[in-house]
């Protein structure tokens, strides 16, 4: 357990900025590793057609509800296994990741076979073509199928953060990245002796990069003596796996409802035309930048603040939910005073039609408003993981999450065109992070 506990020290004692550092700087190049599996394959079925992009979009709805959940589950088993961590409680600490092993095993089980029940009915909702619907059903049952080694894989890197190991992850995440950039050709095209499967090719290097690293990943958590035993996957920690799902459920089940809640905003915007839905997709992919550096400083604030608790240390888990938030803020400040500088230009970069410009401008200068509310929102979600008390504030993100429909709605009536939209998502945006921010403030002080 010695190499388990090796960053214990900087976590509940060390430099609050240099352990936010420490962690979330690994953290968010990790989340910009992900989202290049989207891109390489955006990039790839491009060059197989408009079905195969249609299919894997369509498809790709599914894919994020289900990950959404195992990330959850992840992250709420993390989030256990750091506050043991930090409690310097061997014991404890394995319990914590037979518990994330057996929601990541279980978990993902339901999951697929839920998903794959209900695969056809999600191409029905959407009114698909039939030729996106039967490339999109292939492309959906395989990522399904693989699911289990994603919420493997997902698991082991919350379990390396946990015990303060973000550079792991990030390797991982590197190696996976790299499998999917090699093999997504050679299946989709057909390289070589492989036969050329399109869609369904982009799925199983998907899932083939998602199993490589889940294999790597295990053999180094034997390193850390966390490794649980196989034969724990049939009787998990009770304790443990209940503060998991406590945790990590409501995790999820935001995430996913994100997802849906997109989706029904898309639908609103498409009565603006395609360059109006264009605008939209530009201004999320704006985002991303903001949002990774969120997200990487967000999964430093879990172990920061569980494992202080843990430590026995409340005001330094306060103390680091905020110098976190404010560390967080100034780079995310800084990129969007630059798109508002330049909205046109950044719009532009992605697509030069003018319509999607000037409906994207416009997204960019409302939203951009909402940047650093973001960051509280993510910055403070991800310590209330850490606290282990996330059932009301996932219900605040949830709640104000799905206004932004009948607000947009709203708006729209009173004779706003696509503007609409962008107002309802910056408007709950910032009451969002407002909200639990104070939230936090009230419950655990500064």
């Amino acid at each position: 357990m010695n190499e388990t506990l090796r960053h214990r020290e900087l976590m509940v004692a060390g430099s609050i900025d240099r352990a936010i550092l420490h962690l979330g700087v690994p953290a968010a190049l990790s989340a910009l590793l992900q989202a290049g599996f989207l891109v390489v394959d955006t990039f790839w079925l491009g060059r197989v057609g408009a079905v195969a992009i249609a299919a894997a979009s369509t498809a790709g709805f599914v894919m994020w509800l289900a990950q959404a959940l195992g990330e959850g589950a992840a992250n709420g088993s993390g989030a256990v296994l750091a506050n043991a961590v930090g409690a310097d409680d061997e014991a404890r600490a394995r319990r914590a990741a037979a518990a994330g092993q057996g929601l990541a095993v279980w978990g993902s089980a339901l999951v697929s076979t839920i998903g794959l029940a209900t695969a056809s009915a999600v191409f029905a909702f959407m009114g698909t073509a039939d030729d996106v619907t039967a490339v999109g059903t292939s492309y959906l049952w395989v990522i399904l199928l693989g699911m289990p080694a994603y919420f493997v894989f997902t698991w082991l890197s919350a379990a390396f953060r946990a015990t303060g190991d973000a550079r792991t992850p990030m390797r991982l995440l590197a190696v996976a990245a790299a499998v999917n950039l090699v093999v997504d050709p050679v299946l989709i095209f057909g390289l070589g002796p492989a036969p050329a499967l399109g869609a369904t090719g982009a799925a199983l290097a998907t899932v083939a990069a998602w199993l490589v690293s889940a294999v790597w990943g295990w053999v180094l958590l034997g390193r850390l003596g966390l490794r649980p035993l196989v034969r724990q996957l049939a009787r998990p920690p009770r304790a443990e796996t209940r503060r998991a799902l406590g945790v990590g459920l409501p995790l999820g089940l935001e995430g996913a409802f994100f997802s849906v809640i997109y989706v029904l905003l898309t639908k609103v915007t498409t009565g603006f035309g395609t360059p109006a839905v264009a605008a939209l997709g530009v201004g999320h992919k704006l985002e991303l930048l903001n949002y990774f550096v969120c997200a990487g400083m967000g999964a430093a604030a879990t172990t920061l603040v569980a494992q202080s608790l843990g430590a026995g240390s409340p005001g330094r888990a306060a103390r680091a939910t905020w110098r976190t938030l404010f560390l967080t803020c100034l780079p995310v400040a800084a990129v969007t005073a630059v798109l508002v500088a330049f909205p046109e230009r950044a719009v532009a970069a992605f697509n030069g039609d003018p319509e999607v410009v000037a409906a994207g401008s416009t997204y960019v200068l409302v939203v951009g408003l909402s940047q650093v509310f973001m960051a509280f929102e993510v910055v403070v979600l991800a310590a209330f993981a850490g606290v282990q008390w996330t059932a009301i504030p996932a219900a605040v993100e949830m709640g104000f999450t799905a206004a932004r429909v009948p607000l947009a709605a709203l708006l729209v009536s009173l004779g706003l065109g696509v503007e609409a939209v962008w107002i309802a998502i910056a408007g709950t945006t910032v009451i969002k992070g407002t909200l639990l921010a104070a939230i936090f403030l009230i419950r655990h002080g500064r």
